[in-house]
């Protein structure tokens, strides 16, 4: 595909694609720039994938689904009957003129970014996006603010606490108190979900989530170079997280510069490379991770609620259809330029990334229109 150059954005100093038929075959793959300051970016590196964690997380809850472990409703089921906070921090997640509908939040809203609870990542309780000054990325870029600290995902010894960790500061700062709808009444996407089930799978399975993730999705389909980073991370890394692809955010070498990236743990935190992207989509697709395949069926039963707009053209399970010129794929991108969908129409799967927060967010689909072509033309990408 030597149309393709994935460093045409100026903002882009290290990529890599990704391109397989549905058996795996490699069709295109290609990598551009450094990974590192004098390294080249290489096919095998592996990258922060940000939140196409997210689809990883919403496998295991289906997975506990079909072990029972969430009772006769599933994912159905109210969140605050687990237990994961007491239920006075728990009527707290949603609240609204004194009035909580917390107790009204499902799983199924969670995974659908349909609970109507802001994102803690770049919501405050003014602010959409931005990031917003009070949201904890707006704290971290703030003057004064630490980028090199490494967030706990939540602090039950300290609940109001803003600084304790992510879900603290969501509950401490008003973000919590600022819904942005009824439970089930409208999309907003919201890494705050994610954390808040990735705190349910510890407590349904006793085990961390890093290892939740290994055991049921990473050994079993072969992902040896897959892991939640700042949790699980392999022997040998660097004092700046070598020899992972550097993740920038504008000018700024976030792993160099010695900033975390441990604040989106179950919402974004894991690191993996393309080809094991790609097979963990194929896998997922495949059936492979679920024993009834109605599970499958069920994640991926589209829905379109107010607020979801385009390129997404339905939202599952913690994965999304996606539409751009009559072009259809499913799957996640991730904030930090990550990428991992299957073209249903097409056969094929695609993953990498661009590893630059401010790039071009749709630089895969010129990539995925080449792929459909030669597809459909009998040809090779």
């Amino acid at each position: 595909m030597a149309d393709i150059d994935l460093l045409t954005h100026k903002s882009v100093h290290g990529a890599v694609v990704r391109v397989e038929d549905a058996e795996g075959a490699p069709l295109l793959v290609a990598a551009a720039g450094e990974a590192r300051p004098g390294i080249a970016m290489t096919a095998t590196h592996g990258f922060h994938i940000a939140s196409v964690t997210k689809t990883m997380t919403a496998a295991i809850v289906l997975q506990l689904a079909e072990e029972n472990a969430l009772g006769p409703r599933g994912i159905d089921a109210a969140y605050g009957d687990f237990g994961v906070f007491a239920p006075e921090i728990t009527a707290r997640l949603h609240r609204s003129g004194g009035e909580s509908l917390a107790h009204r939040i499902t799983l199924r809203h969670l995974l659908t970014h349909t609970s109507g609870l802001r994102d803690a990542m770049e919501d405050d309780a003014a602010t959409l996006g931005g990031p917003a000054p009070d949201s904890l990325i707006g704290r971290i870029l703030a003057p004064g603010g630490d980028p090199r600290r490494a967030w706990k995902p939540w602090d039950p010894e300290r609940p109001l606490d803003p600084e304790a960790g992510v879900i603290n500061l969501f509950l401490a700062n008003g973000t919590a108190d600022a819904p942005l709808a009824a439970p089930g009444e409208g999309f907003h996407y919201s890494d705050t979900g994610f954390m808040l089930l990735a705190l349910l799978i510890e407590k349904l399975t006793g085990s961390t989530l890093g290892d939740a993730y290994r055991k049921r999705l990473f050994a079993p389909l072969g992902l040896a170079d897959t892991y939640l980073a700042y949790r699980n991370d392999p022997p040998g890394l660097g004092p700046h997280r070598e020899p992972e692809a550097e993740v920038w955010m504008g000018p700024m070498p976030v792993l160099g510069s010695g900033a975390s990236l441990s604040f989106d743990w179950g919402g974004g935190g894991v690191v993996s490379s393309a080809a094991s992207l790609n097979r963990f989509l194929r896998g997922l697709l495949g059936g492979a991770l679920f024993r009834d395949h109605q599970t499958l069926a069920a994640m991926l039963d589209w829905k379109t609620p107010p607020g979801l707009a385009a390129p997404r053209t339905g939202v599952g399970l913690g994965i999304f259809r996606t539409e751009d010129a009559g072009l259809e794929l499913i799957g996640h991108s991730g904030a930090s330029g990550a990428k991992m969908f299957h073209a249903p129409r097409h056969g094929f799967f695609i993953a990498g990334t661009i590893n630059q927060m401010a790039g071009p967010g749709t630089w895969h689909w010129p990539i995925a229109h080449h792929a459909a072509a030669a597809s459909s033309a009998g040809g090779q990408a």
